[in-house]
């Protein structure tokens, strides 16, 4: 059985209105680069979480190991409904049969590395956003880059090279 590549990727990557502002930041070369082999499955936590499109920009706050989901301008705590949603999100990716994941860089939700504002002692800190650190989490096997990795060639074949084994692991384990 031969089954396609899905790469889960952030909505806003693939030219999708889905950011905060209401615009997007398509990456059309990563998406060619993909496009061939692989399904892409769009998603946007903060959207598909129902924050809105426009929404108030937010930010990660507190304690790097556990931030807050914050917005910045009207101070609404929005962790617990982003990790409830989180929840929810990655139970339905566990059943579509994922080979990777493609997230925005420093973004709240999607980010790898993000910053975490009001962590204290005068030194930067850093958090994977709410959702990415929780997919890493769950999937700590899958394959997962932003797209400011991938625009390196050398690292863009690298996660390439990633996937294709992580698929003929999974297609192994099905047999």
């Amino acid at each position: 059985m031969n089954t396609p590549i899905t790469i889960a990727i952030s909505a806003c990557l693939l030219g999708k209105n889905t950011r905060y502002d209401g615009g997007s930041r398509p990456e059309p070369l990563l998406v060619a680069a993909l496009g061939s082999s692989a399904s892409l499955l769009p998603l946007c936590p903060e959207a598909e979480c129902g924050f809105g499109i426009p929404r108030e920009p937010m930010q990660l706050e507190g304690d790097p190991k556990n931030p807050r989901l914050m917005t910045i301008t009207s101070r609404s705590d929005l962790t617990d409904r982003m990790r409830t949603w989180c929840d929810q999100r990655l139970k339905t990716l566990a059943d579509q049969s994922l080979h990777g994941l493609i997230l925005k860089a420093r973004s709240p939700s999607c980010g790898k590395e993000v910053a975490v504002h009001g962590a204290g002692n005068g030194k930067p800190a850093y958090s994977p956003g709410l959702f990415a650190g929780l997919a890493m989490e769950r999937f700590p096997d899958l394959p997962v880059a932003d797209e400011e990795e991938l625009r390196d060639p050398e690292r863009l074949k690298d996660f390439l090279s990633r996937i294709t084994s992580g698929k003929q692991n999974t297609q192994e384990n099905h047999r």
